[in-house]
């Protein structure tokens, strides 16, 4: 048992130094977008430069958030709840967004403008994906589940949350001890 803790603990370890690994990697382009952004004296070419910065910027936030989770921040069915309670107007505002994206897409001065659709294109794209990452952000447990365990599957992810959460508590109590 204490081999199989072993390995699951360097796994765990590896994991987190390669997303802290990755936060670097972006800073570094956040900061290279910003130089050459600078330097740059066309508006569109900067403002490609900026979004493509601001995504950089957003990857950083997604390897912290995974990092914080691995090193045993909970978000449990609560917080989850929470989380969709706070952005509802936000999903419904990115809905109208989608659906206004496929009308300007539908402009002959956009279709014929091929770099112009590419950019509406990549908005409308990120609006599908922002309401389709809450959405399954808030079915989805965060924590790690064995994909062989049987209760879990029969019994579903509030069972498997409680559990977690029991387990939590008894090592908790076991390490003050």
């Amino acid at each position: 048992m204490c081999a199989y803790a072993d390995v699951q603990n360097k796994e765990k370890a590896e994991a987190i130094r390669l997303l802290k690994e990755q936060i670097q990697v972006e800073g570094k382009l956040v900061g290279l977008y910003e130089r050459t952004h600078k330097e740059i004296e066309n508006r569109p070419v900067r403002h490609i430069l900026h979004t493509i910065q601001l995504d950089s910027r957003k990857h950083i936030d997604i390897c912290q958030t995974a990092i914080e989770i691995l090193e045993g921040e909970d978000v449990l069915k609560d917080e989850k709840r929470e989380l969709l309670t706070g952005v509802k107007e936000h999903v419904e505002l990115e809905e109208g967004s989608i659906r206004r994206a496929d009308e300007i897409l539908n402009n002959v001065w956009i279709r014929e403008n091929k770099a112009v659709e590419e950019l509406i294109k990549k908005l409308r794209d990120d609006e599908k994906r922002h309401h389709d990452t809450l959405k399954k952000l808030s079915e989805k447990t965060f924590f790690r589940l064995d994909p062989n365990d049987f209760t879990v599957i029969m019994r579903g992810s509030e069972f498997a949350e409680e559990r977690y959460k029991r387990s939590k508590e008894f090592w908790r109590k076991k390490e003050e001890q």
